[in-house]
């Protein structure tokens, strides 16, 4: 019995060891600490499905991550600059970082007019949408990138009810959508990508929309999964979720809880949802959780 009592102490020991190594190892965080930042991130919402932590880039030049797309294996994080929390707007940037080291191994300053940056979405072919409040840019990345002026390929702005709070592309068609804090206003636009090669210089309303869908509120990012369904991520302040929705009637499927200030999200060849939140960078410093983090997340683990 004592030997049969020591061998069960002893495998609880190696148990509690490789359950601290494996915490351990999802702790760690890739990339540039914010020097306003000390000590362990904290616990947040689903943190058992987070596989990766990389550091949100220039977060200490008071840039706020916005949006999130995954390009040809690269993550994509745009911003804006502004430690007021009073001003919602400012220069906007664009950063590429290798999602195995979490290097920032990229960037490019967006044109004067953008202010806000909100949503990203990669088109394939090495076209970028960067969706501002009133504007949408199709970007060739390879030129951003390597600095050359005349990366801006199209412009639309955005009338009416539509607005680019954040971005989507489903293979077919951009999705964008309004932050609204009432549900009744909230809505999606699916917009033909032929818009881009025949409307350059337009101003898009609702009326452009092939299709509208009703979403919830808060409303801060969009992705398709290989099946077409939606997730969407809706947050402010004091709260964030992650919601699968049925891309045709946008009734919710799913929903998970998930860090507060939860930003764009992009799914990668590997089925893993990358997302980014704002929660502790300059402009919101002063809530209660402070994560200005890109990870990645294993969708099969929420709960």
């Amino acid at each position: 019995m004592i030997r049969f009592a020591n061998a069960l102490a002893a495998l609880a020991l190696l148990l509690m060891a490789g359950s601290h190594a494996g915490a351990a190892a999802a702790a760690e965080v890739l990339g540039t600490r914010p020097a306003h930042l000390s000590g362990d991130l904290p616990a947040v919402p689903n943190d058992a499905a987070i596989l990766a932590r990389i550091w949100a880039p220039d977060i200490d030049e008071g840039y706020v991550p916005q949006g999130v797309t995954v390009a040809d294996g690269a993550l994509l994080v745009s911003s804006y600059r502004s430690a007021d929390p009073k001003v919602g707007s400012g220069p906007c940037r664009v950063a590429r970082i290798d999602p195995a080291s979490g290097r920032t191994t990229g960037r490019f300053d967006m044109p004067g007019a953008c202010g806000h940056a909100g949503g990203l979405a990669y088109l394939g072919q090495g076209m970028l949408l960067v969706a501002d409040t009133r504007k949408l840019y199709k970007i060739d990345l390879a030129r951003a990138l390597a600095g050359q002026g005349d990366f801006v390929i199209a412009t639309l702005a955005l009338g009416g009810d539509m607005k680019g709070s954040l971005a989507g592309f489903d293979g077919k068609s951009v999705f964008i959508a309004s932050f609204e804090k009432d549900a009744d206003k909230a809505r999606g636009f699916f917009l033909p990508l032929s818009l881009f090669d025949t409307h350059d210089g337009a101003v898009l309303t609702p009326a452009n929309a092939s299709r509208i869908l009703a979403v919830p509120a808060l409303a801060q990012g969009a992705a398709f999964d290989r099946d077409g369904a939606l997730w969407m991520t809706f947050s402010n302040s004091k709260t964030g979720a992650l919601k699968k929705l049925d891309a045709a009637s946008g009734a919710v499927l799913a929903s998970y809880d998930m860090v507060i200030g939860i930003e764009d999200i992009s799914f990668d060849a590997q089925g893993r949802l990358w997302t980014v939140s704002e929660a502790g960078t300059l402009r919101w410093s002063r809530w209660s959780h402070a994560y200005p983090v890109l990870f990645s997340v294993d969708p099969a683990r929420l709960r």
